[in-house]
């Protein structure tokens, strides 16, 4: 309005010189045709950025932290030591366990040779069958325990393994939240790794725009650590199942980070493409007036143009809004004279004394 302000000033200046003009009822209005281009649709949702694993390491040995070799951003690969708990009393438990172990191989090794000598003298008849069977019973019986005490042993070394905690997977040291002197447990965590290389967004979204949305579709993404440039990438996954309390359904988007410029945690603002339309009407939204007309449940405006310098109503029906620009679907063709500044100052057979931006610029600066 104040290109039209300065016109109505200039204007002003003429006096009674305008008055005797034929144009003297006529009202200025800055006009400009009706563009074309293309206007996209979007919907926004806002959500966080995850890990593609994010794991919370334990130890599996209720006991004292001895040693933590690891940091919070510190890169470990998949087995890297990452702390270590007391271990005399499981180291014991082996030791023990091999002894045993070592006494029940003996006695099965002595019987071996008893029933090897009883089996040459039962040949000969100087053994009885059912001795022969008693020894072999009793050799049956100390292979059993052998074994069950090789299980043990197994055992044993693998509790004593369980004291050193190991990485389970490639990544980065996200949290600690112990320190050496503490006590672990298999209930409270060490640290948590995390695999960074992958990232994923979460989007919850409603069920009124599912209709709207598919896999591979386009998605612009901005995050405070990207310098305001949006990162662009598409609609991983879409879930099948809705909350019932929310009505809402999740929606992924995978992202390679693999320079660990981002990281989990982070809070994301997403749009995602769904409508773009290409070589259709625009107008500035603030040229045309909603009406209480409607047409198929939407709402008619009311557009103003001007035709041989007399002002045309026309009603229009609007698509897709980008910014300060409006998609017209119905009701106005390109290159039409559309009034954009003053048209609610004029009504239908109005005649117009039109001027431009730049004239209207021209004006203002020579009034």
């Amino acid at each position: 309005m104040a290109v039209l302000a300065a016109l109505l000033l200039f204007a002003g200046c003429a006096g009674d010189a305008g008055a005797r003009n034929d144009d003297a009822q006529a009202r200025l209005a800055v006009i400009e045709p009706v563009a074309t281009g293309t206007v996209s649709r979007w919907l926004g949702y806002v959500g966080d950025l995850e890990a593609e694993a994010e794991i919370r390491v334990f130890s599996a040995v209720p006991d004292r932290l001895v040693s933590l070799q690891v940091a919070e951003g510190d890169h470990v690969k998949k087995g890297d030591v990452i702390a270590a708990v007391r271990a005399g009393m499981l180291s014991d438990g082996v030791r023990q366990a091999l002894g045993g172990l070592d006494a029940a191989r003996a006695g099965r090794d002595a019987l071996q040779d008893q029933v090897q000598r009883l089996r040459q003298l039962s040949g000969s008849g100087a053994v009885s069958g059912s001795q022969l069977l008693a020894v072999e019973s009793q050799l049956a019986g100390a292979e059993a325990q052998v074994r069950q005490l090789e299980a043990l042993l197994g055992q044993a070394r693998q509790r004593r393994g369980d004291s050193v905690v190991r990485a389970p997977i490639d990544g980065v040291i996200g949290q600690t939240f112990l320190k050496v002197g503490d006590f672990a447990a298999p209930q409270i965590p060490i640290c948590t790794v995390v695999a960074m290389d992958r990232l994923r967004v979460t989007l919850r979204v409603p069920e009124t725009d599912l209709p709207s949305l598919a896999v591979g579709q386009r998605v612009e993404l901005r995050v405070a650590v990207a310098d305001g440039e949006p990162i662009l990438a598409s609609i991983s996954r879409i879930g099948p199942v809705l909350d019932r309390v929310s009505r809402t359904a999740s929606l992924e988007i995978d992202l390679d980070n693999a320079e660990h410029a981002l990281r989990p945690g982070l809070l994301v603002r997403a749009r995602v493409l769904v409508e773009r339309r290409e070589g259709v009407p625009m107008v500035p939204k603030s040229a045309l007036t909603v009406t209480a007309e409607r047409r198929d449940r939407e709402n008619l405006y009311r557009a103003v143009v001007s035709e041989g310098g007399v002002a045309r109503e026309r009603l229009v029906l609007l698509g897709i809004e980008e910014g300060d620009l409006v998609e017209v679907r119905e009701g106005l063709a390109p290159d039409q004279q559309l009034v954009v500044e003053g048209q609610h100052l004029l009504a239908d057979g109005d005649p117009i004394l039109a001027a431009g931006s730049r004239t209207a610029e021209s004006a203002a600066e020579g009034g």
